[in-house]
């Protein structure tokens, strides 16, 4: 099954009352004579080449680039808000974020000067311009007046993932230049992990969303770096002379690098090699499945490595939905969630790199709850499997999934295939490009006869992190619930609302208690209301789990800075993450 290679659309988390953050630049830059005397201090120039796993499907609201190649875009791309290594919000393009008493409102403070890559001021009205088509409302005015057609013919480009993770918000609104007041329709103590939506919450030039081939293939934001091109393995970026970030350490004006080449290596052996011979300046790893080739590259001098914390959980989907999918049934889902055997698939698969899983997420987030998660039993499965035959007719339990196509998926789907064997479980896989896999995964347009998620199981990297913001579009009925006030739920709701929730159960418990921790006031409140969303998720076999892992970047030593440039004094973005790095403050250090 794909563990590592097909990977999200996400969005956010973490229990805040509020973000106010304001930059310290120290005035304090370095002289000439300063970096002459420090042969390790930041020097300007260069030319770096980076090996990732992950193809570039496009630029706009429904391309949904995958962990190593999403490093590449936000490259050109940032967020309002960057997690902290504190798991707490910094403003990168915001100053901060403020919640009104019943968490049903939220003023967002912009930065002022800041501009697109195109020379478009990023103020108030651009980030209102980014809502109105993301969430999908420039597309419900223009179908009001002019008709469907003429809508999807305006915006249908803008239609994807994001309307339903963005559901909450009833309206975005500019007061002045920077100031930008977003309404809910629920109240949400984690709102400003929705902006951020683990890395993902772009904020684009208008320029780049008028139509559907500008906005696909010409990305501009307000990154350190300019695209300079892309195919769908290789994007290029150079050095965006007006970036407006300096580092508040030394002042010095950021980026470092002139040029970076993002590469798609997909076989992990030919990116192991490329990064050990110097042919590639750093590359990303994952520990879900590349364990001996990490372990292999621990082991050489020139090489130094960048871990992230082992907050990344890959789950199984089991789709409900789909017709003819076996999942619609408890005992099916009990069967194959009974058929995981955890600790030998991180010995065989991850080479222990990963950590065998006690809950659908790691013991550091909010969500830990151990009640309810199936253990492995041949026998308990196997009497599963049996009363599902009994309940349904079906001669046997079988079932389909996708496998990315490099050789280290396909044998993570051989492996999944023997073990569900075992137990009397017939699992099938297709191979297919890790891009064309998330296409259908979250597909916003079924066909007649299809469905969101055309697989009947898949095995995908959504969930991760200590808090639930990005998790939980993933496990909800629909994107909008069920009394949302939001104008957009009429025409969303019975369409995209549901593009998300992978598996397509209707267990509105689940709903109820993570929008009841998102209201909370307190986060013992918050806690004990997300962990009762899981174990319902668990007890009810919803989903399942088997092992948490880390991401690792391998960087030689001629690459300095990596991890040393804070968004502002002592607020320092993670070192490493499922998006890799932040390239910003990189150097090379000759």
């Amino acid at each position: 099954m794909t563990q590592s290679q097909i990977t999200r659309s996400r969005v956010m988390r973490r229990i805040g009352v509020a973000v106010a953050a304001t930059i310290a630049i120290s005035t304090l830059a370095s002289t000439g004579s300063q970096a002459a005397s420090n042969p390790s201090a930041p020097k300007y120039g260069g030319e770096v080449k980076v090996g990732i796993f992950d193809t570039f499907p496009g630029f706009c609201v429904g391309n949904n680039p995958a962990n190593s190649s999403l490093m590449a875009t936000r490259t050109v791309y940032e967020t309002l808000f960057e997690k902290t290594r504190g798991n707490d919000f910094v403003g990168l393009l915001a100053k901060s974020g403020t919640p009104s008493a019943d968490l049903k409102t939220w003023t967002v403070e912009l930065r002022s000067g800041i501009k697109f890559h195109n020379g478009e001021a990023l103020n108030a009205k651009a980030m209102v311009t980014n809502w109105m088509n993301t969430s999908g409302m420039n597309f419900l005015m223009t179908a009001g007046a002019k008709g469907a057609a003429a809508a999807t013919a305006a915006y249908g480009h803008t239609l994807g993932t994001a309307v339903p993770f963005q559901s909450n918000i009833l309206m975005a609104t500019a007061v002045g230049e920077t100031t930008v007041v977003y309404t809910l329709d629920r109240p949400q103590n984690d709102f400003l992990g929705t902006l951020y939506a683990s890395g993902r919450g772009f904020v684009r030039a208008p320029a780049q969303l008028i139509d559907k081939t500008t906005c696909s293939g010409t990305p501009i934001g307000t990154g350190p770096f300019k695209a300079v091109s892309f195919t769908t393995d290789e994007m290029i970026v150079a050095k965006n002379a007006d970036y407006w970030r300096t580092d508040p350490v030394t002042g010095n004006k950021l980026p470092y690098i002139d040029k970076i080449t993002f590469t798609n290596i997909k076989e992990s052996s030919s990116r192991q090699s490329a990064v050990q011979t110097g042919t590639v300046d750093a590359a990303m790893f994952s520990g879900a499945s590349e364990g001996q080739y990490i372990q292999a590259l621990r082991k050489k001098k020139n090489l130094v490595e960048y871990k992230s914390p082992a907050e990344y959980y890959p789950s199984l989907w089991l789709n409900q939905g789909k017709a003819g999918s076996p999942f619609k049934n408890v005992n099916a889902r009990k069967a194959v969630l009974s058929c995981i055997d955890r600790e030998n698939w991180v010995k065989t698969r991850t080479k222990g790199e990963g950590i065998v899983s006690t809950s659908l997420v790691g013991p550091n987030s909010i969500m830990y709850n151990k009640s309810g998660f199936p253990k492995y039993s041949v026998a308990n499965a196997k009497k599963f499997v049996e009363l599902y035959k009994a309940e349904t007719g079906a001669t046997e339990l079988a079932f389909a999934g996708p496998s990315d196509t490099s050789s280290v998926s396909v044998a993570n789907a051989k492996f999944f295939q023997t073990m569900m064997a075992k137990c009397g479980i017939k699992y099938d896989y297709v191979v297919e490009e890790g891009a064309v896999i998330i296409g259908k995964t979250f597909n916003p347009s079924p066909a007649a006869g299809s469905h969101y998620n055309a697989y009947d199981a898949i095995s995908i990297l959504l969930f991760e992190g200590t808090d639930v913001t990005f998790n939980l579009p993933f496990v909800l009925t629909n994107g909008f619930a069920a009394a949302s006030k939001s104008p957009l739920a009429g025409v969303f709701r019975t369409s995209i609302g549901a593009i998300l929730g992978l598996n397509h159960h209707s267990d509105t418990t689940v709903d109820a208690a993570f929008y009841a921790g998102e209201a909370a006031q307190s986060k013992s409140l918050a806690t004990a209301k997300f962990k009762e969303g899981t174990a319902i998720l668990q007890k009810n076999s919803i989903m399942g789990a088997t092992f948490y892992f880390s991401y690792e970047l391998f960087a030689g030593k001629s690459l300095g800075g990596i991890g040393k440039t804070p968004i502002e004094l002592k607020k320092t973005q993670r070192l490493m993450t499922n998006w890799g790095i932040d390239w910003a403050g990189v150097y090379k250090t000759k």
